[in-house]
């Protein structure tokens, strides 16, 4: 009977092996020759923020175009048009030196240069470039990804805060009102992240300093962005007001932010020291 058990055991195991292998005969391999827009799976499309430094500046952005293939013998040619839905204007907002680009043989990718007039626009437009594939050479058109919308941004130099300031903070929402020092740290493109948004009301309940709140900075109107590193769902404001302000003769921050979790709408002020 153990010599039994033993058998059955072998057998079942080859049965088992026998059925994880493939049949080689039944795989199927689809060969994939298509160009696409690399940021054309953005949801929102392709942002481009620059900062306006004069009426005259101009700014490249480099729109990258994908080769999606097993083979890159061959070079390929796209060329592309302005969908006519786009707000974004030609010669006042944009220009374009070529309406075609060419993934060389051998390479996968290509730069389809943009070029923004930056110095016509004001921070308080939105233009919107739409690119299209039109057509290619050498490849087809990917059916997804073959259209890109560019978010033209301008804002204004700023200069509200370096690593080493130290601002002093107030905070008023229906807890009362607290006060800290914070650090106000620039990350770019007029964005800035509060060490402490709420100035110290979370501290006095036992919680941490560090609640960060990243604003951004358009023409001394501050902007709640995003919550960083914090132990609470801090949040954009939903109370008006929504936009804060940097008065920059008084070195002066007004900033609005929530904690939908704890109910408080709070208003926060920070002066540099």
């Amino acid at each position: 009977m153990k010599k039994l058990y033993i058998y059955f055991a072998v057998m079942f195991a080859a049965m088992a092996t026998t059925s994880c292998f493939d049949d080689p005969g039944t795989d199927v391999f689809i060969e994939v020759n298509q160009v696409e827009f690399n940021a054309g799976n953005l949801p929102n499309g392709l942002t481009a923020t620059q900062i306006r430094e004069s009426d005259t500046q101009t700014d490249l952005v480099q729109v990258q175009v994908n080769r999606v293939s097993t083979d890159g013998s061959g070079a390929i040619t796209v060329t592309i048009g302005v969908d006519p839905t786009s707000t974004a204007v030609n010669g006042v907002h944009y220009s374009l030196a070529s309406n075609t680009v060419t993934i060389p043989a051998g390479e996968f990718v290509a730069n389809f240069p943009v070029t923004i007039l930056t110095g016509n626009i004001e921070p308080s437009e939105t233009p919107q470039l739409k690119l299209v594939m039109e057509s290619a050479t050498g490849a087809e058109l990917s059916p997804n990804y073959a259209d890109l919308a560019i978010n033209i941004r301008v804002v204004c130099p700023s200069n509200i805060s370096v690593e080493t300031d130290v601002w002093a903070a107030t905070s008023v929402s229906r807890f009362g009102t607290f006060t800290a020092d914070v650090k106000v740290s620039p990350l770019g493109n007029g964005r800035y992240v509060v060490s402490d948004i709420s100035a110290g009301l979370y501290a006095a309940f036992g919680f941490g300093t560090i609640q960060e709140a990243i604003y951004s900075d358009n023409c001394n109107a501050l902007t709640f962005v995003q919550s960083r590193q914090t132990e609470f769902v801090i949040s954009a404001p939903t109370v008006e007001p929504t936009v804060g302000s940097y008065d920059a003769a008084t070195e002066t921050m007004v900033v609005y932010w929530r904690d939908p979790n704890n109910n408080i709408n709070g208003t926060t002020t920070l002066v540099k020291k």
